[in-house]
């Protein structure tokens, strides 16, 4: 009974976040990443990766309210592209990215004081995986944010001002870029901000690494690829650049979310996929791809992305027909001002 009285709960909120939706008209707009989970994603208005939503939120400054369903940093730095007069709101403040948690304000500048006494030319560049105050501190060092889209043409835009990177928070993104790059394994470095780092150890890095990873995309293993492509002829495996390099290695294509979406879709009809990044990103490939034989590589979850909720989005929209501002998003303009400059060079370099 219990179960029956909760799927009728269910659907009596999903049709009151639609009837808030028309009413709220012109004046909403819901962007939604692709992690986010279907009960979300049908009532947006756009739905994308890091970049993508940068951009789409960059660009319509004609819409009053901008409901961000994702995790906390991807609503700040929509709240530091938009207008002023724009309000964003995001369903769940409390969705943390743990990848982001992983570089903190006072560490980075701590690596940074350390590094520039090397006299090398070191551009800070930040994955967009990030807190607004280390976007800010790229934007005053003359560095810039990047996604998994474009990170690979943001390393190139340093290296043609004959500079070094120091990257940071995502380890493998950073390598596996670095690696797509030529850079040899001997010009790459890591800073670990719980170890000993040598200066020495730095002098002839083209790219410094900081020590993060995205606990999604780790759960994809080297053995569990090999397992799939020894048991399943035609197998594609496709994985994103948060993955391991070895598992980058062993797969056929690698690549942002919006790339993985992309190449499964316009795969011919029998193509058979194993995918490497968040459930419900392949689960919705496997939903609109009938045609196709798609599975994860392993389910692995965001946990973070899953509490923003039908009941939370609820709240924010009715908050707005009510007057009230639910779940808004501040970033001080002290911060939010240098994170522009960083995040204004991300969408230039694209």
């Amino acid at each position: 009974m219990s179960s029956k009285v909760s799927l009728i709960q269910k659907d009596e909120i999903l049709e009151k976040i639609k009837s808030a939706k028309e009413k709220l008209g012109k004046k909403l707009l819901i962007l939604a990443h692709f992690y986010q989970r279907e009960e979300i994603v049908q009532f947006a208005d756009f739905v994308g990766d890091s970049l993508q939503l940068a951009q789409t939120a960059s660009k319509r400054n004609d819409v009053p309210y901008i409901v961000f369903c994702s995790v906390s940093f991807m609503a700040e730095m929509a709240r530091i592209l938009c207008s002023p007069e724009q309000e964003v709101l995001h369903p769940a403040p409390e969705a943390k990215c743990p990848l982001a948690e992983m570089a903190k304000m006072k560490d980075v500048e701590k690596a940074w004081r350390k590094l520039s006494t090397l006299g090398k030319n070191i551009i800070p560049v930040v994955y967009v995986n990030s807190t607004a105050e280390l976007k800010a501190f790229c934007g005053r060092n003359g560095g810039a944010v990047c996604t998994s889209s474009n990170a690979k043409k943001v390393f190139e835009w340093v290296f043609s001002k004959g500079a070094d990177i120091f990257f940071f928070p995502d380890e493998n993104l950073g390598r596996n870029t670095a690696h797509s790059l030529g850079v040899r394994k001997e010009e790459i470095s890591v800073w670990d901000p719980k170890g000993d780092n040598k200066l020495e150890n730095f002098k002839k890095s083209k790219v410094i690494l900081w020590k993060g990873f995205c606990y999604v995309h780790t759960e994809f293993l080297p053995f569990l690829v090999e397992k799939l492509k020894n048991s399943q002829n035609d197998l594609k495996v496709i994985v994103h650049p948060e993955c391991f390099p070895e598992v980058c290695a062993l797969s056929d294509f690698v690549g942002s979310t919006s790339f993985i979406k992309k190449t499964v879709e316009e795969s011919p009809p029998g193509s058979k996929w194993a995918i490497g990044t968040e459930w419900n990103l392949v689960r919705r490939l496997q939903i609109k791809n009938p045609d196709k034989t798609i599975f994860p590589i392993t389910e692995s979850r965001c946990c973070q992305m899953a509490k923003v909720t039908p009941e939370k989005l609820l709240n924010v929209l009715e908050g707005l027909l009510k007057g009230e501002l639910r779940g808004r998003v501040v970033v001080p303009e002290k911060i939010a001002e240098g994170a522009r400059i960083a995040l204004r060079r991300m969408l230039e370099i694209v």
